[in-house]
């Protein structure tokens, strides 16, 4: 009886031990599996980080080259503008339906302030006058120098005047063929375009663009 009581103590005892033995083992492995989870959790949302930074250093480093080497579609607003067609006039906002306020002719400089995208094209606000600004056309001007009238051919008897209106006297008539210097133009609050011209004995007075070419 006293054998068989000492066998069943070490059995439980036996039992005690290795169920003690058993449970850290799975406790420590269930920790262990936690923060396994927690790496590869943690690595997953690193990842796609990591491949958006690698893209958006790769897409700025591409925008760093192109504006190095000029390339992109920015546009350079230029100082200067040079009228390049016979002649160029220049409006109070950006489309032609606004009011003349001056008028130029083939290569006079003019500063630019702006410009704008129209739906008929490109326009550049300019200094036409100290003080004073207007748009012009981008058709009507070039960015780079443009050579300067020099004269005026007359193509019909023209009365050369003391100022840009016929109510200013007379101080010369030419005939049609004759050559003058052109000195430059004049718009008039009648809307008329106005040649300065100097002729050959020196003398300047405007004659009505309608009456002469000037090249």
């Amino acid at each position: 009886m006293k054998k068989k009581s000492m066998f069943v103590i070490s059995s439980v005892f036996l039992t005690g031990f290795l169920v003690g033995s058993y449970t850290p083992t799975q406790v420590g492995s269930a920790a262990s599996n936690v923060v396994l989870a927690s790496v590869e959790w943690v690595t997953n949302q690193i990842n796609p980080l990591q491949s958006r930074v690698t893209k958006l250093e790769s897409e700025v480093a591409s925008l760093k080259n192109a504006i190095k080497d000029g390339g992109g579609s920015e546009s350079t607003l230029p100082s200067k503008v040079y009228v390049s067609s016979a002649s160029a006039t220049v409006h109070k906002g950006a489309t032609k339906d606004y009011a003349v306020v001056a008028t130029f002719m083939k290569g006079k400089e003019l500063s630019v302030i702006d410009e704008h995208d129209g739906s008929t094209g490109k326009w550049y606000r300019v200094e036409y006058a100290t003080g004073k600004y207007g748009w012009i056309f981008s058709a009507d001007v070039s960015t780079t120098t443009v050579a300067k009238l020099s004269t005026v051919t007359i193509t019909a008897s023209a009365t050369v005047h003391r100022g840009a209106t016929t109510d200013y006297r007379s101080v010369a008539v030419l005939q049609k063929g004759t050559t003058v210097k052109y000195v430059g133009s004049f718009t008039n609050n009648n809307g008329e375009l106005w040649y300065n011209v100097e002729l050959s004995n020196g003398v300047r007075g405007w004659i009505q663009a309608i009456y002469g070419e000037v090249k």
